[in-house]
């Protein structure tokens, strides 16, 4: 009897519409999850690809970057290795019989002094204590030349090449023509035009060094610069008061 009540219960319940319907519901529910969790790992797995893409671009962006840093120094370190070499050649083609000596000359009001800038040593020697006061000497002065130089006195420096047959100084320019070697560029300078002493045509750095501790209100051979006057000098090309630079090259 009880297992006759147990299937016919059985039977009972799986014909049930409700039964049926609660486990169709149950079904779709679980699918509807599924669904919604495959939906979810399919969004993870495309953003998960775009940022191995993008950390790939990034990447490559990096490598890129280094390669151009890389580059970057690589140029530097050539540019440092030809400076080294230009200054080391510049070393070997001047050879200094002395530096930081003095440049001099007659005074600018004596009518008999001389003419010519002289280069004074460093270490001057005498042998004679006393002598006529005939000949003169005096140092060199900036008279309003570049910027901050006014009063300064004048250094120089004494050198010789083996590496060079011919040097020159070329006045109205600023650079070497071709199969020269620079050795600097500056300004022409002379002595004032009115004084009563002559003088000579120099060329002067354009970034000049000075004697330390020589301002001061002491004259003797002076440094002007020099401009150009038209009329029988041609304008153009020239300027008329226009100060002239000047260049030294070698060959």
């Amino acid at each position: 009897m009880v297992n006759l009540v147990t299937t016919e219960e059985k039977r009972l319940l799986l014909n049930d519409p409700d039964v049926l319907i609660n486990r169709l519901n149950r079904v779709e529910n679980i699918v509807a999850i599924l669904n919604a969790r495959v939906r979810q790992l399919t969004t993870e797995n495309k953003q998960q690809a775009l940022t191995i893409q993008q950390q790939g671009k990034n990447h490559q962006q990096q490598q890129t970057s280094n390669q151009q840093q890389l580059i970057l120094i690589q140029q530097q370190t050539t540019s440092l290795q030809q400076q080294q070499t230009l200054i080391q050649n510049q070393q070997t083609l001047w050879n200094n019989i002395y530096q930081m000596g003095y440049a001099g000359g007659g005074h600018y009001s004596q009518q008999g002094s001389a003419v010519e800038y002289i280069c004074l040593p460093p270490d001057p020697n005498y042998e004679k204590t006393s002598g006529s006061d005939n000949g003169r000497m005096y140092g060199g002065k900036f008279e309003f030349f570049v910027s901050k130089s006014n009063d300064e006195d004048v250094p120089c420096a004494l050198c010789r090449t083996d590496r060079a047959t011919s040097v020159i100084m070329i006045p109205g320019k600023n650079t070497c023509y071709s199969g020269w070697n620079l050795e600097y560029h500056g300004y022409l300078a002379s002595g004032y035009y009115n004084h009563a002493a002559a003088s000579a045509y120099v060329c002067v750095d354009k970034h000049p060094e000075y004697i330390i501790g020589g301002v001061d209100e002491l004259t003797g051979k002076l440094f002007d610069e020099v401009l150009t006057k038209c009329g029988s000098l041609k304008c153009p090309p020239y300027i008329d008061n226009y100060p002239l630079t000047c260049v030294v090259c070698s060959k």
